[in-house]
């Protein structure tokens, strides 16, 4: 069986985990017929398509796009008399969760995967779906739009990110809204095809699911990826460079590449490029060739004498701030930009290059850096800068250029 390497898996709720149509249609009928007949209105009721299709929606959201011939005020009261029966019909024991949650939870938790919901929906509703229906014993952290500092659900799935310490995650839903949040925080998506979303509603994913019990496969399919890109690598040595552009995954990448390796009983070690990165003073004080920023930003001589050298010579790398000495016997996977650099794959014994277009590597830029001015300088001078090396490098391993714009790996 194939590892899970993924760090965190965060879900949606209604339509993913919970059967919503189990007591929505019943509750949401009664409450708009309590609140039509307290206004006086005399019109006929949503569908049971237009109501499911609010299913996954702010609430408030969706009674605005069916009852548009309301004013604010009598949609607020179809709003409260809806919640009081769907509250009403929970405390009657009407929610049921979808065949195969509580499984797909289960093995994932005893994977170690850290677990989080993201739902548009109130933080009384989030606490009894916790509760009646057992998600708490498996879920970490929850978020809803009553959350502290939270407005939508990208500030959810950002917020859970960060209490996960972690950009190893996966976003699993059935809107095209949990795509949206799962793209601006850099995600991929696993879309349930089996949940609300009208037949209308255009939905990017990088994996599609008829049921939960679909789901560990997709995951695992980035396991069976690496492993088979490691067979093509490691046909020409234990001296591995894992390279390609910011934001291309190299670094997660290379971490899983050494998981998928010591799963099959292999040792396997990773080194951090950036580890041999000059002190910011040194950086100051060293002249800068704009033609090699290389020598200028890192310490060639100390990976030469560290890492490199010893390598070439079947010994031992040196222990040191990028970690601890690497027998001769393992594999290196050593990760970072410029890589393909004459002075560096010349010691590698193969070279793995992530190739993602621009336009992926901008947005997942976009949604993992906070900080505009440092957004606007990967975007605007680091991103052409490592393009135009890549395009003139001169390779001295045999390179493997890897498309890795989906990170579970390409599609079945």
């Amino acid at each position: 069986m194939q590892p899970l390497l993924f760090d965190a898996v965060v879900f949606d709720l209604d339509g993913t985990l919970v059967a919503t149509d189990s007591f929505w249609l019943v509750a949401a009928e009664r409450g708009a017929r309590r609140a039509t007949s307290e206004l006086g209105l005399a019109r006929e009721l949503p569908t049971a398509a237009e109501w499911l299709g609010m299913v996954g929606l702010p609430l408030a959201q969706g009674i605005a796009n069916v009852f548009r011939d309301l004013d604010d005020a009598q949609r607020d009261l179809v709003l409260r008399r809806c919640v009081e029966e769907t509250h009403a019909a929970l405390q009657a024991g009407g929610a049921a969760l979808l065949d195969g949650a509580l499984e797909v939870l289960r093995e994932l938790s005893a994977g170690g995967v850290k677990l989080g919901i993201a739902s548009n929906c109130s933080q009384a509703y989030l606490d009894a779906m916790l509760r009646d229906l057992s998600l708490g014993e498996f879920v970490h952290e929850a978020r809803c739009l009553q959350s502290p500092g939270i407005a939508s659900k990208s500030d959810m799935l950002a917020d859970l990110l960060l209490t996960f310490d972690t950009r190893s995650a996966v976003m699993v839903g059935d809107r095209a809204s949990d795509g949206a949040a799962a793209r601006a925080n850099g995600l991929p998506f696993v879309h349930i095809a089996s949940g609300f979303a009208p037949a209308s509603e255009a939905i990017e994913s990088d994996a599609t699911i008829r049921s939960l019990h679909e789901l560990l496969p997709q995951l695992q399919r980035r396991a069976r990826w690496i492993s088979e890109e490691l067979e093509a690598l490691l046909a020409h040595g234990r001296t591995l460079g894992i390279s390609g552009r910011s934001g291309s995954g190299k670094s997660l990448f290379a971490r899983d590449a050494a998981q998928v390796l010591r799963a099959r009983g292999v040792e396997a070690e990773v080194i951090a490029f950036d580890a041999f990165l000059r002190p910011e003073h040194a950086r100051a004080a060293t002249p800068h060739a704009a033609a090699d920023h290389l020598a200028h930003a890192f310490d060639l001589a100390r990976l030469e004498e560290a890492v490199l050298a010893p390598r070439r010579l079947g010994a031992p790398t040196v222990a040191g701030p990028w970690g601890s000495a690497v027998p001769a016997g393992a594999v290196l996977l050593i990760e970072g930009l410029f890589l393909a650099d004459p002075r560096l794959a010349g010691s590698l014994d193969a070279l793995a290059v992530l190739d993602v277009p621009g336009s992926v590597l901008e947005a997942r830029l976009r949604a993992r850096e906070p900080v505009p001015a440092v957004r606007e300088r990967f975007l605007e001078r680091f991103l052409p800068a490592q393009a135009a090396f890549e395009a003139r490098a001169d390779l001295r391993a045999p390179t493997r250029r890897i498309p890795a714009a989906n990170v579970l790996g390409p599609r079945p």
